[in-house]
């Protein structure tokens, strides 16, 4: 079964713009997935979305399950990113220090990352879908997730 690996930012702007309250089937939906094993995410990303005090926090803090631990493989892995990508974490004027942890979980279980980012320019640190295409990862967006699920609400 493919995994999709969330980034922090799918959930943060689907809550932005489809708000749990207001479309609880897109977010059942999800939860749905999230049951049946075909939506992860890594802890670090749990951890980056319940620094917030909104109904996603809520959310997710009911899922924790779904948001993997960093096993010493999914560390390693990390370091192995950051050798070579340090930017990513030291980039610019973001601090997202869950990106190489999205990666490395979807190297791990050779699944896709699904994330807002889009390519970095040639002089701009590189985001994860620059990282995921020098590693051979799939990267797509929430929309072709949802394509590649066959969802519609």
């Amino acid at each position: 079964m493919l995994k999709y690996v969330f980034d922090t930012n799918v959930f943060i702007t689907l809550q932005r713009i489809q708000p749990i309250d207001l479309y609880p089937s897109v977010w059942e939906k999800i939860s749905e997935l999230m049951e049946e094993g075909y939506v992860i995410s890594s802890h670090e990303v749990f951890d980056e979305i319940t620094v917030g005090d909104d109904e996603l926090v809520l959310w997710v803090k009911t899922r924790e399950k779904y948001f993997v631990l960093s096993s010493e493989d999914i560390q390693q892995e990390v370091r192995e990113i950051l050798k070579s990508h340090r930017e990513l974490v030291e980039g610019g004027k973001k601090k997202n220090s869950a990106d190489p942890f999205v990666i490395a979980v979807a190297k791990q279980c050779g699944g896709k990352v699904v994330t807002t980012e889009t390519l970095a320019g040639k002089d701009q640190p590189p985001k994860i879908p620059n990282v995921c295409s020098v590693m051979q990862i799939a990267c797509i967006d929430f929309v072709s997730f949802q394509r590649e699920m066959k969802l519609k609400f």
